[in-house]
């Protein structure tokens, strides 16, 4: 799914090692929940669970849930509501603080126009612009695998919609997608050894090569806006049957020097919902790889297809802010009922 900023809670859990050795104490028995308590639970999982009807209410009725935008909002409010109703305290939607504008789409369709009809699976970038009602024109593959191949370019795509990315193979599909863990596969998960670090520090030759890819894909679009092409259409980076993984727009800026991950979500690559970079970015869709894949085929068979598209979206610059909401089970144990637990999950898409 996005380039944004990612927060969320953790569970937290402390080993106590046993100690041994004279004069040392015994280790603390682990506590174990009677299995009344634990039939309870699994009795209202297996029988009573909610789980389903608010998936389905948040992807079906809701539907894509943007951070900052209306269906997020939207769905702040009704977990709020849903929470209230069963009976949690305090339930109430708290600022995280400024994130940027919001944004939707009201409208969007693209298709092959010549030399046949062919629809597409595709959807626009989060924070894209609208284009100017609908585009219809040729279809030009950009082969630029450096920013030096770009020049190649130069004065033939003014008013062209631009395949960006290169072709992705894709495999056949040889096994389930999903499979059931084995005791085995659990233990070997459980014995894993903890990380070194917390995973926040990356190496600079890291952080190095991955701002100069950020750099590649802002001169590319600067390159493209400056020519003055109509809109820009990626390849899914992952995905298949039909399914894409949309992300944010690119901004055609260059990032400087990243030494941390604070400074890599604050550079341009990563603040499409920044209002000052609305200037550095053209209309943008993602497309489903097979239709993606076609499109190169056909281009270098010598085609020259032709699209219509229209990407209408609407930006919201009323509220900056993002929104957790929060509520509260309150403990009932005399010794415990002070202590905190804290569960956390995503609820924007």
């Amino acid at each position: 799914m996005l380039k944004r900023r990612i927060i969320s809670a953790s569970l937290l859990c402390a080993l106590l090692l046993p100690a041994f050795g004279l004069g040392q104490a015994a280790a603390p028995a682990v506590y174990t929940e009677p299995k009344e308590t634990i039939d309870k639970i699994r009795d209202e999982g297996m029988n009573r669970s909610q789980v389903i009807q608010t998936l389905s209410y948040l992807t079906d009725v809701i539907g894509g849930r943007l951070t900052g935008s209306p269906n997020m909002k939207r769905a702040n409010e009704w977990t709020r509501d849903k929470m209230k109703e069963w009976g949690m305290q305090n339930a109430h939607l708290e600022s995280l603080g400024p994130f940027g504008r919001g944004w939707a789409v009201r409208k969007f369709s693209a298709a092959v126009v010549d030399p046949q009809f062919i629809p597409l699976i595709s959807y626009p970038r989060a924070w894209s612009p609208s284009t100017k009602g609908v585009v219809t024109s040729e279809v030009v593959y950009l082969d630029a695998k450096t920013p030096e191949d770009l020049a190649k370019y130069k004065g033939q795509l003014r008013g062209k919609i631009v395949l960006s990315s290169a072709e992705r193979a894709l495999k056949p599909v040889e096994k389930a997608y999903l499979n059931r863990l084995t005791e085995e596969d659990l233990s070997k998960l459980a014995a894993a050894p903890q990380p070194k670090d917390d995973g926040d520090v990356i190496p600079a030759e890291a952080l190095k090569s991955f701002t100069k890819s950020l750099n590649d894909g802002a001169k590319k679009l600067k390159f493209l806006s400056d020519e003055g092409a109509a809109g820009v259409i990626h390849n899914s980076g992952g995905g298949s049957g039909g399914t894409i993984f949309v992300d944010g727009a690119n901004v055609g800026v260059e990032t400087p020097e990243i030494k941390t991950i604070e400074e890599l979500f604050e550079s341009p690559a990563f603040q499409p919902q920044n209002k000052k970079y609305e200037a550095n970015m053209i209309p943008q869709i993602t497309m489903a790889t097979e239709d993606y894949n076609r499109l190169v085929r056909m281009i270098k068979l010598g085609a020259k297809p032709k699209m219509s598209v229209e990407v209408d979206s609407q930006y919201y610059d009323e509220d900056p802010n993002g929104y957790n909401t929060i509520a509260e089970i309150p403990g009932s144990d005399p010794k415990l009922k002070d202590e905190v637990v804290m569960l956390g999950a995503h609820r924007d898409s």
